[in-house]
C-alpha cells in the first residue's frame, strides 16, 4: 500500500513539473525569460534558419580524415570527443552531454577545460554536476528534463527535452531542428552495441567507467543482475526506437536528416555518401 501511495505521489509531482516546464516554454517562446540561462538557449531558436549541419557520433566507424574535412563546417560533437584533439585540427562548433556519468569519465581524465571550451548543450543534473566541480560560467547552456519510460521528441526544447536514455545523439537532433538547420548530416552514429562493437577509439573509455556506468544503472534501475552486454543491447534498441520518432519528425518540419556513416546499423535515415556531402 505504501509502495502505491509512494508511486501515485511521483506520478503527481511528475504531471505538475511538466505541466510548469511547459508553462515555462510558452513564455520563454514569447521572449519572456527570467535566466540567463534562458536567454542564452532562445538565442539560438532558428540561428541557422536553412543552414546545414554535421553532427558527430562516437561509433568505430568515425575516421580521422572525415573531422578534417568538417572544419568550416558547423557541428556538433559530444561526450569524449577530445579523444581525437590531438590528431586532427577540427573542432566542434558545440558540445553535447546528457548524463553524469560522461562528466565523470572527463572529470577523471581532468579534461573539463578542455570541454568547456566552446558552448556545451547539456540537462540541470549535467549542469550541476559540472558546476559542483568547476563553475562553468556562460558556456554551459541547460535544457530542463523530463524523464518517462518512452521517449518522444520535445516540440519545444524551450520548456524541456525527454532524454532517450541511450543516446545523447537524440538532443543534438533535436537542438539542430531547433537552431533552424534544414540538412542535418550524421557522421559516426553506427548504431551499435557500444559495450561490444566499442567506439572509434580502443581506449575511448577504460574498464573501470564501463562498471561505473554499469553499476550506476543497476541501482538506478534495481537491476543487480544486468550485464554490459545486455544494456548496450537496450540502449541500442533504444535509439532505434529514438530515430524512427525522430525522422517522423523531422518530415513533419520538412528538415532532411542524412546518415553520413561509413558502414553502422543506421538504416533508418536514407543514407548518402559522405565524401560527396562534404565537397559541395
Amino acid at each position: 500500500m505504501f509502495y502505491n501511495i509512494k508511486q501515485s505521489i511521483k506520478t503527481v509531482l511528475k504531471q505538475g513539473i511538466k505541466v510548469w516546464y511547459g508553462l515555462i516554454g510558452i513564455l520563454r517562446s514569447h521572449g519572456i525569460v527570467f535566466s540567463g540561462n534562458a536567454r542564452r538557449l532562445l538565442s539560438y531558436r532558428n540561428k541557422y534558419d536553412g543552414q546545414r549541419c554535421f553532427l558527430v557520433g562516437n561509433g568505430p566507424s568515425l575516421r580521422m580524415e572525415d573531422l578534417q574535412k568538417l572544419n568550416g563546417e558547423v557541428s556538433f560533437a559530444c561526450n569524449i570527443i577530445y579523444k581525437v584533439f590531438d590528431k586532427v585540427s577540427w573542432r566542434p562548433t558545440y558540445h553535447f552531454i546528457s548524463d553524469v556519468v560522461a562528466v565523470h569519465a572527463i572529470n577523471e581524465e581532468g579534461m573539463l577545460d578542455k570541454v568547456l571550451e566552446r558552448p556545451l548543450f547539456s540537462n540541470k543534473d549535467v549542469y550541476e554536476k559540472i558546476k559542483r566541480i568547476k563553475y562553468p560560467g556562460e558556456q554551459v547552456i541547460y535544457l530542463n528534463r523530463i524523464n518517462q519510460q518512452k521517449y518522444r521528441v520535445s516540440r519545444n526544447p524551450l520548456a524541456y527535452y525527454v532524454p532517450a536514455q541511450a543516446t545523447v545523439m537524440t538532443l543534438m537532433i533535436e537542438m539542430a531542428v531547433f537552431m533552424g538547420f534544414q540538412e542535418i548530416y550524421l557522421l559516426g552514429v553506427d548504431c551499435t552495441n557500444t559495450f561490444t562493437a566499442g567506439h572509434f577509439e580502443k581506449s575511448y573509455t577504460g574498464k573501470s567507467v564501463d562498471e561505473y556506468n554499469l553499476e550506476w544503472v543497476r541501482k538506478k534501475t534495481n537491476r543487480p543482475n544486468l550485464t554490459l552486454y545486455e544494456l548496450g543491447e537496450e540502449r541500442r534498441l533504444r535509439s532505434l526506437d529514438a530515430y524512427r520518432k525522430l525522422k517522423e519528425y523531422a518530415d513533419r518540419k520538412q528538415v532532411k536528416i542524412y546518415n553520413a556513416t561509413r558502414g553502422g546499423a543506421l538504416e533508418i535515415f536514407e543514407r548518402v555518401d559522405f565524401d560527396t556531402v562534404a565537397s559541395k
